[in-house]
């Protein structure tokens, strides 16, 4: 089985170490790592070191999106890019070994004209005989690229594969109303489409439910340092699992999305989506870069994470 990865908005990501950032003076780093970045090709990372097949697509432009796709090559991603006008972008991540702060620099992603998206589509739907999964993995930042994901949730549903939606703003918004099997969500990303504040846990509840309620099939909510919420409509699950110390907390949304999508992939019970997509996620925590997993930590977690059922008395 295999699952392919979408990403419109690729970066080459740079991991950057100095001992302390000096305002208004020189600052001299060593460069410890630099791979391809993006959230769906993040998550192909991660579904690789899981022993899974992934396929990534989405554009890639220039010299530099030439290296990054010879970079994820190396580690075993398959890759099927459309190649654009514009370069891809860098993303540079500044660790400071004596605070432990990351600074995240993120150049805007580049634009596409209308040819460079048809021509994207079309791969994708030529793409959608080889896979059982889906997942649209970030934003689309522009007004020619916020329909994209709509239209492939479409186009797969046509060819009996299912999709996964990870997004933001309008191009989430769209996709939702395409009808995706699965929404992974964060908590600022729901409030911001219901378009009203989520204080506590029931409203959270509340707000899952009703996401689901549109038609969708999984919702699952990603809190951070507070686990993840998730339902089908007939259950919702809360797992957590927590580590005394954290290197890293880059790509753990993507790594939380890449547990996820192995179990979706086996058709798993919504328990076991929510208890891998934690544990993924977390052990993100444990290393530098973003999916860069380790298949025995991953293992050696999954016994840790607290689940719960969340019965439907407790619910608002």
């Amino acid at each position: 089985m295999t699952i392919l990865t979408v990403t419109l908005h690729p970066a080459l990501d740079k991991v950057l170490v100095t001992s302390k950032l000096a305002p208004n003076g020189i600052n001299r780093t060593r460069v410890a790592m630099l791979y391809g970045g993006g959230k769906g090709n993040n998550v192909a990372r991660a579904l690789v070191r899981l022993g899974i097949r992934a396929i990534a697509t989405g554009f890639q432009g220039g010299y530099i999106g030439e290296y990054a796709t010879e970079k994820l090559v190396e580690e075993g991603i398959e890759t099927a890019f459309v190649m654009c006008k514009q370069p891809t972008r860098t993303s540079t991540l500044v660790q400071e070994e004596e605070t432990g702060n990351t600074y995240a620099l993120y150049e805007p992603g580049q634009t596409n004209d209308e040819q460079e998206i048809e021509d994207l589509l079309a791969k994708f739907q030529s793409l959608l005989k080889e896979v059982s999964l889906c997942l649209l993995c970030g934003s689309g930042q522009t007004p020619l690229l916020a329909p994209v994901y709509s239209r492939m949730i479409t186009l797969a549903r046509q060819a009996g594969v299912r999709c996964l939606i990870d997004s933001s703003g309008e191009a989430l918004a769209q996709a939702i109303d395409a009808k995706p099997t699965m929404v992974k969500i964060n908590e600022l990303e729901l409030s911001e489409y219901l378009k009203r504040p989520l204080n506590n846990y029931e409203s959270q509840i509340q707000a899952i439910l009703e996401l689901q309620a549109k038609g969708i099939q999984f919702v699952a909510l990603s809190r951070g340092k507070e686990g993840m919420l998730a339902t089908d409509g007939k259950e919702i699950w809360d797992a957590q699992l927590s580590m005394e110390h954290v290197i890293n907390v880059v790509g753990c949304g993507d790594s939380l999305l890449a547990g996820v999508a192995r179990g979706l992939l086996q058709n798993e019970p919504l328990m076991e989506l929510v208890r891998w997509g934690v544990t993924c996620g977390t052990a993100n925590t444990q290393v530098r870069g973003a999916g860069y997993i380790d298949l025995e930590l991953v293992k050696s977690l999954l016994p840790r994470v607290r689940l719960q059922k969340v019965q439907p008395m407790s619910i608002g």
